[in-house]
């Protein structure tokens, strides 16, 4: 290799080098925050900051004029931030994730404001989407200074991330409802069962998802059941029975335990009619001679039965599924 050549391919990789630089700086300063860092920037932060820096880069002519025709929506938007009754909170705690302050506590504040006090952080971000575009930011920067510039991409950022992470823990909310309902420590359903379920969550009101919260905790429940247990003169008796009712899901983040924690946290409990023949035994039909009719309740695996007049009143089961989709 000629030193000409050499020479040109050490220049060309030193641009090459120079120009890639901004877009490294670029990549390093819109990195995401980790939730521990947002969450101590989101402390120290409070809405009263984001009005009082918004009406600044709002005072400024030439930001009204590079907004153009935004800048009615930007006013818009700052009016919504600026609440008097929400001034003292931090980011964080408007977020739902700190308490309030001590003076929204104390009610120094109640005069409220003219405009709606739902949807600031959705003004918020489109505050933001408006005044830190790449053709106002930087007129912003010059019509209000660095320093104020610098704290109004610092605010405007913090809440946009707390609005993206608000988003991702609603959708891994979601999720975690269907896994309660659907997953492995979930009620096994018969044929018939899933075909109701399916049908109740297109038409039903209550047992419809929704966008936002996901699941219904309700499912209906239809079910021959012939693992109860009942004693008569002391011994032991298994009984067929129905059981017509509705079961809950219970999506805490406490519940849906395996193993014995199961019995204490479980996934479900249900409630509704059960109906046993006269007859005791395992594989009775349940309306086979007197049927006789009562109630049923569950916590999560465990069931109690009662039905009186019978042998055997009290009913005691564990919920489970012999035959797959049948029993």
């Amino acid at each position: 290799m000629t030193r000409v050549h050499a020479g040109r391919v050490t220049l060309a990789f030193a641009l090459a080098l120079v120009s890639a630089t901004p877009a490294v700086v670029y990549a390093q300063a819109v990195t995401p925050p980790t939730d521990s860092v947002l969450m101590k920037r989101a402390d120290s932060l409070t809405v009263g900051d984001y009005c009082r820096l918004a009406q600044q880069a709002l005072g400024a002519p030439a930001v009204i004029a590079a907004l153009d025709s935004d800048s009615t929506d930007a006013r818009s938007n700052a009016a919504v931030i600026c609440d008097p009754l929400l001034s003292s909170f931090s980011l964080s705690a408007l977020a739902g994730r700190a308490p309030a302050p001590l003076a929204a506590i104390a009610r120094i504040n109640t005069d409220g404001s003219a405009v709606a006090r739902k949807g600031v952080f959705e003004a918020m971000s489109e505050f933001r989407a408006m005044v830190r575009g790449p053709s106002v930011r930087p007129v912003v920067q010059t019509a209000i200074g660095t320093e104020a510039s610098q704290q109004l991409a610092s605010v405007a950022e913090t809440a946009q991330s707390l609005l993206v992470v608000a988003g991702r823990d609603r959708a891994l909310v979601r999720l975690a409802k269907y896994e309660r309902k659907l997953g492995p420590t979930s009620a096994k359903l018969n044929g018939p069962e899933v075909l109701l379920n399916y049908v109740a969550q297109l038409w039903v009101p209550g047992f419809k998802a929704t966008p936002l919260g996901g699941p219904s905790p309700l499912e209906l429940v239809a079910s021959y059941a012939p693992g109860y247990v009942t004693s008569v003169d002391g011994r032991p008796q298994a009984v067929s029975a129905s059981e017509f009712g509705i079961r809950y899901y219970l999506f805490g983040e406490r519940f849906g335990q395996t193993g014995y924690r199961g019995l204490l946290l479980p996934s479900y409990r249900s409630a509704g009619v059960i109906t046993a023949s006269s007859r005791n035994g395992a594989l009775v039909w349940p309306w086979e001679g007197r049927d006789r009719s009562g109630a049923y309740v569950s916590w999560g695996a465990i069931k109690v039965g009662y039905i009186k007049g019978r042998q055997g009143e009290w009913l005691l089961s564990k919920q489970f599924q012999a035959v797959p989709f049948v029993f």
